[in-house]
């Protein structure tokens, strides 16, 4: 008893080279988005702001301010910074404790609106404390400054509280102004 296969369709020469092509194609493309996705979590950081800050967490413009001043003085302010964000960690643990507690009475069964609402107030109470703390700092430090440092820091308020457009533009007009 001999079997005989039976041929299956014809394939049109070439075939097997197209869907090797269009895999590896398919992977490449895979790969790309993978990178995009991924290199878009690592920098997120870099371009964007945190929370309730500047991308680069510049505590209320005092870390920019320090760009423009001499060496000496930019590392005191820059210490004082950091001795400040010390200070200012048990209340950001605080924070995230009522933050995890609020989680849990959300996800809790059954559901307690008025415990969600009481751990979401008790949220909110830390949160305002910690940012009455840090404006107590930052006021501190502001009264170290020089006046010309407080100018400086003020222009860069201003500068800042412009709707993006008119900050753009700004820039373009400087760029275009002629040179005295």
């Amino acid at each position: 008893m001999s079997e005989t296969t039976e041929p299956g369709p014809a394939r049109p020469a070439g075939t097997s080279r197209r869907v090797k092509y269009a895999l590896i194609a398919s992977l490449a493309l895979n790969l790309l988005v993978l990178g995009i996705v991924a290199g878009s979590m690592l920098g997120f950081g870099k371009h964007h702001p945190r929370f309730g800050g500047h991308p680069r967490g510049e505590d209320f413009g005092l870390m920019g301010l320090t760009r423009t001043l001499p060496e000496e003085r930019r590392k005191e302010i820059r210490k004082q910074l950091r001795d400040d964000r010390v200070k200012l960690r048990p209340l950001v643990e605080d924070i995230r404790t009522e933050r995890r507690e609020a989680a849990d009475k959300l996800d809790a069964e059954p559901f307690d609106r008025a415990a969600l609402e009481s751990a979401i107030s008790a949220v909110t109470g830390k949160e305002q404390a910690m940012r009455q703390e840090a404006v107590s700092i930052f006021l501190g430090h502001v009264e170290r400054l020089s006046a010309d440092e407080r100018r400086t820091l003020a222009e860069w308020w201003r500068k800042k509280s412009q709707p993006l457009p008119e900050r753009k533009s700004k820039k373009d007009e400087t760029a275009d102004a002629p040179a005295n």
